[in-house]
């Protein structure tokens, strides 16, 4: 087994125009037994125009049991017009190959400013291969509209693969700007492959006035085939005064869910904006009626109106005090989506407004002019429940 060394690379990118690549391993061996070193990059961009490409590793495949090196990648962006690509290993993995467990980090505070961030690869995972559990930290500028971090894989995970238990902190604090993150895969998730359990947490400014944030679980593409999500946690954050203007979605699995696919058991939560919560995805294409399965999901809208779809199976909506006006879409219809008749048992959680019983929020619920239950928390924070009567909600539909 051959260990590479562990190096400290600093690079400063002090010219107009100015691109330069830089591996950790160069010229990572061909043996299907090679372990990268723990290498610390550092690339400093102080001129306009200018490009960065990292690999922790090499641009190349690890294949056989080759395993990527712990490593450190930092890009500080100091000037504006830049752009960076950074990869904790390699640009594609297969057979039982692994990923280091590495941590990257793009503190991006200037303007017209992007980066493309991959815990793994900047392509495909493919056979046995392993993501590592990596920590992503992203700081985007004003104007940076095409951000995109990926606790593994840039492109597709599929086989036996697996997705590593990844953290990922992004910071879109600022009036114009967007982030798309996920958990493992940029592409598409399928196969038998598996989402690792990971950690998405996005904060934004309240007067994000042209673009917003997209977070998925897993994939922000699909989950198809056989495979299966992560219990992931998902969080957004508001770091400003609320406006009507920040915009986000969070799906605990993936935008779109087809074929077998399973989903896993994710926390959302939402921050004081309006916010489009799925507890697995938005769009279902089963292979057989009931084929797909939904996770059981914990979904919170935080401050603001927001919109929750738990997806199949049951799941748990979590209203505090402040919490807005608020749509449930499919309270316990999720499973229709997928065409499955199982019964579902969805739970509302009411507990922080501190109702004495049954009999005292019972007497909160309506129908509004649509025939739609709507459960008046407050003088100013509603649920309305689509689809749904309030003649059909029991004391067991609820936590008090």
């Amino acid at each position: 087994m051959q260990h590479l060394p562990n190096d400290t690379i600093d690079v400063l990118l002090d010219q107009f125009g100015q691109i330069e690549t830089i591996y950790g391993d160069p010229n990572f061996p061909t043996t299907t037994d090679a372990w990268g070193g723990n290498d610390t990059v550092t690339a400093t961009i102080s001129q306009p125009e200018a490009e960065v490409t990292i690999f922790g590793d090499d641009n190349t495949t690890l294949h056989g049991q080759s395993h990527g090196g712990n490593d450190t990648l930092t890009v500080n962006f100091n000037y504006g017009w830049n752009a960076a690509l950074v990869v904790g290993d390699a640009q594609a993995m297969t057979d039982d190959a692994r990923g280091g467990n590495d941590t990257i980090s793009t503190d991006d505070n200037s303007l017209y400013t992007n980066a493309h961030v991959f815990g793994d690869v900047a392509g495909d995972m493919s056979g046995n291969s392993h993501g590592g559990s990596d920590t992503i930290t992203g700081a985007i500028g004003w104007r940076g509209y095409d951000n995109v971090y990926a606790g593994d894989a840039g492109g597709s995970i599929s086989g036996t693969a697996h997705g590593g238990n990844d953290t990922l902190n992004v910071d879109l604090d600022t009036r114009e700007g967007a982030a798309r993150t996920s958990g493992d895969a940029i592409g598409s998730i399928g196969g038998d492959a598996h989402g690792g359990n990971d950690s998405i947490t996005v904060i934004m400014s309240g007067e994000n006035v042209w673009a917003g944030a997209s977070l998925s679980g897993d994939s922000s593409t699909s989950l198809t085939d056989n495979a299966q999500g992560g219990d992931d946690i998902l969080t957004v954050k508001i770091s400003t005064q609320y406006t009507d203007d920040a915009d986000d979605k969070m799906f605990g699995d993936a935008p779109t869910m087809s074929g077998n696919a399973h989903g896993g058991n994710d926390i959302l939560t939402g921050g004081a904006a309006t916010d489009r919560l799925f507890g697995d995805a938005e769009v279902y294409n089963p292979a057989t009626p009931g084929s797909i399965t939904g996770g059981r999901d914990i979904l919170n809208g935080g401050a603001g109106n927001d919109q929750l779809s738990g997806g199949g199976n049951s799941d748990t909506f979590v209203f505090n005090t402040g919490s807005g006006n608020d749509h449930i879409t499919d309270f316990d219809q999720g499973n229709k989506a997928v065409g499955s008749t199982v019964t579902e048992n969805d739970l509302i959680n009411v507990h922080d407004y501190g109702f004495a019983d049954w009999t005292a929020l019972s007497k909160l619920i309506s129908d509004n002019a649509a025939g739609d239950a709507v459960v008046h928390l407050s003088a100013n924070d509603t649920i309305t429940l689509d689809g749904v009567h309030a003649a059909s909600l029991h004391p067991t539909d609820f936590i008090i």
